[in-house]
């Protein structure tokens, strides 16, 4: 019997990178850094996250 080990990788919200940990997280989106929270943050105050339909992972 093989052990298989399944590693699941959190990605960031707003840049795409890896999260280094799910402690940066609002509204059940995780963030790679307090820079991409806080961007979101500004984005979302002012009604703008249609920026996040533009592309998946948008920079």
């Amino acid at each position: 019997m093989e052990n298989k080990t399944e590693t699941i990788v959190t990605v960031c919200y707003h840049c795409g990178d890896n999260c280094p940990n799910e402690y940066i997280h609002i509204d059940e989106k995780f963030f790679c850094c307090e820079g991409c929270k806080l961007v979101y943050e500004i984005l979302n105050e002012n009604n703008l996250c249609s920026y996040y339909s533009f592309n998946e992972n948008p920079v």
